[in-house]
C-alpha cells in the first residue's frame, strides 16, 4: 500500500512513516499543506494520514482539494487532530475517519493492517 502521512510535526510524520514502511508499506511524507498538494498531483496513494492544523493550511480544506483530484479520488483519507471536539462534526465529512491524536504505535500498525485487509 502506498501511504503518505501529512503532520507539520516532522518527528511524528517520520516515526508514523518509518513504522509503516517497517509493515511493508511504501511511505511518503509532507510537512505542509502545499507539499501534500504537491505530492499527491505526483503519485496515487491508497491512505492519506492527514494533519487538521498545517503551518499554511487547514487539513479540512487540503482534504477537500484532495477530494477533487483525479490522482486522489480513490484514496482513504483519514483525519489526525489534536482537537476531539471535531471527531464526528459536519466540517470533518470529507475525511473517511478521524482519530484522535496523539496515535500509539499499536494503533497506527492497526489501522494500517485494517487498511490492507479484505473486506
Amino acid at each position: 500500500m502506498n501511504v503518505l502521512f501529512v503532520d507539520d510535526h516532522v518527528a511524528c510524520a517520520d516515526i508514523c512513516a518509518d513504522i509503516a514502511e517497517g509493515m511493508g508499506h511504501r511511505t511518503c511524507v509532507a510537512y505542509d499543506g502545499a507539499s501534500a498538494l504537491r505530492r499527491c498531483s505526483e503519485e496515487f496513494f491508497d491512505l492519506v494520514l492527514l494533519d487538521i492544523t498545517l503551518p499554511d493550511a487547514d487539513g479540512r480544506d487540503v482534504c477537500c482539494e484532495l477530494r477533487g483530484r483525479e490522482r486522489a479520488q480513490k484514496a482513504r483519507i483519514i483525519a489526525l487532530t489534536g482537537h476531539s471536539d471535531l471527531k464526528g462534526s459536519a466540517s470533518m465529512s470529507d475525511f473517511d475517519e478521524c482519530i484522535v491524536k496523539p496515535i500509539t504505535m499499536q494503533a497506527l500498525q492497526d489501522l494500517l493492517l485494517a487498511q490492507t485487509s479484505p473486506v
